[in-house]
């Protein structure tokens, strides 16, 4: 689809630099015409922190006049991948690691840094632009009960394989991720650990409070985890990589628009700190606040917002 929207843009910048060269201008701007642009489709996976993070950059961007569609809650990698892939989707919220592992099948990233580079390789080949990662980062954790963990001895994912026969809950994509449970099984071998297959994060809680799993796949800025006092295991085999938050947006865009839309985002992008993530969470989460106004609130806290 973007191959289709690439030419009609083209024509359209044809027709412009011939009215531009008809009036002897020389103007070399940094950035394209808002108002002559292509439409920004601004998508995010299905959970909140995904949500209001693409709430964030689509607001900011609609209050610059940038023209902005959403999709939102499309769904996994597994999903939305295939969206870019089809020229479906211009801008996304991406965390560094599990784009690399789980988008890519590329090697988990010891730094931040490493990541937004081979990441970066990677999207050039879709026509997307990697943009500048946000420090604060989401890592997938797995979680106990404080009573599980205290009569089964367990601080640490390894500390499994000593518990007897358990369970893990998580979203159905977990099951083949190694990222998740196949890691769990191939890197730590856990051949005691099965799957049960539970889509919404607080259904897993649920059923981890009720006994009906006995580990949880959780993200790390949910704040439930404190509030309920359950305990993350220490992940020690590199299972999960840096999971910093990075904007990645269509080549299409960026030669559109240029340095005012991207130093838009990268500015906003050095705000999203891991305080500021768990915070946000928790207005949702706890306060239940919808995402469309916990991104608002926070624009406008800092001055993204008029």
């Amino acid at each position: 689809m973007r191959m289709f929207r690439n030419r009609a843009f083209g024509a359209t910048l044809l027709v412009g630099a011939l009215i531009l060269a008809a009036c002897g201008s020389s103007d070399e701007g940094s950035g394209g015409d808002v108002t002559d642009g292509p439409t920004i489709t601004v998508t995010s996976f299905n959970f909140p922190e995904s949500t209001f993070l693409a709430e964030i950059y689509a607001q900011a961007l609609e209050n610059a006049a940038y023209p902005v569609e959403r999709n939102l809650n499309l769904g996994s990698r597994e999903l939305i991948f295939p969206e870019i892939e089809s020229g479906n989707v211009d801008l996304l919220p991406e965390y560094v690691g599990s784009s690399l592992q789980v988008g890519f099948g590329a090697d988990a990233p010891t730094t931040t840094a490493e990541g937004v580079s081979a990441l970066s390789e990677e999207f050039a080949a879709l026509d997307m632009v990697v943009l500048d990662a946000a420090p604060g980062e989401d890592k997938n954790v797995f979680v106990v009960t404080q009573s599980f963990a205290d009569a089964n001895g367990v601080a640490t994912v390894a500390d499994l394989a000593g518990a007897g026969d358990i369970v893990l809950g998580g979203p159905p994509e977990c099951e083949d991720r190694a990222t998740c449970y196949a890691g769990l099984v191939s890197v730590y071998g856990l051949s005691n650990l099965a799957f049960e297959s539970i889509q919404e994060g607080s259904a897993r809680i649920a059923a981890l409070e009720s006994g009906e799993i006995d580990v949880s796949l959780l993200f790390s800025t949910q704040p439930v985890i404190v509030e309920k006092g359950f305990i993350a295991l220490d992940e020690t085999e590199g299972l999960i990589a840096p999971e910093n938050i990075v904007p990645v947006v269509s080549q299409e865009v960026v030669d559109a628009y240029g340095d005012d839309l991207t130093t838009l985002l990268n500015d906003i992008s050095a705000k999203i700190t891991t305080d500021v993530l768990l915070d946000l969470n928790g207005r949702v989460e706890l306060d239940a606040q919808d995402p469309d106004e916990v991104a608002t609130a926070w624009l406008t806290e800092n001055g993204f917002l008029d």
